[in-house]
């Protein structure tokens, strides 16, 4: 029996048009296999390959250690860390500005809100990055309850760990 795993995932679905670029390429390798079929396997695989990964961090509590990687069709592919435990969740505001801007000589400002795992040990794991508030609490929820650890707002005026 295997044991259940805690994973979590650390971007976003692909897009649409990472979709159709995919499916280009697969058509293409396909197509290219009729005459060079080791130059169309690969066209096939990398092809598939943005389909089926995505970064995650796993957390296997009964061996005690936590991985942050690549899973690709249920593997997930990185280093092995020892797990000390969660002090909590953070959430974060994150404020950016650029003066890239053509038209105007004004920077920009850009607001984006960043949850964190605080490790026992001090380390920081970067949990998500999203436009809105609500949309950043409703996605680190599920991990928060599933590790039994509070959210800590950090985006309120005066508020500190």
């Amino acid at each position: 029996m295997e044991t259940p795993l805690l994973r979590y995932r650390l971007t976003d679905p692909v897009g649409f048009t990472t979709k159709v670029y995919a499916i280009v390429i697969i058509a293409g390798g396909v197509w290219v296999f009729m005459t060079y079929p080791v130059v169309g396997v690969l066209m096939i695989l990398f092809g598939i390959f943005p389909l089926v990964q995505y970064k995650c961090l796993e957390i296997d509590l009964y061996q005690g250690t936590y991985c942050m990687g690549v899973n690709i069709l249920g593997r997930t592919i990185g280093t092995r860390e020892p797990y000390p435990g969660t002090k909590c969740i953070f959430l974060k505001k994150n404020r950016s500005f650029s003066s890239d801007s053509r038209r105007s000589w004004r920077p920009t400002a850009s607001t984006s809100f960043d949850s964190f795992l605080w490790l026992e040990d001090g380390t920081k794991i970067l949990l998500s990055c999203d436009a809105n508030k609500e949309d950043a609490m409703v996605r680190i929820q599920p991990l928060a309850q599933e590790l039994q650890t509070e959210i800590k707002d950090l985006t309120a005026p005066l508020s500190h760990i």
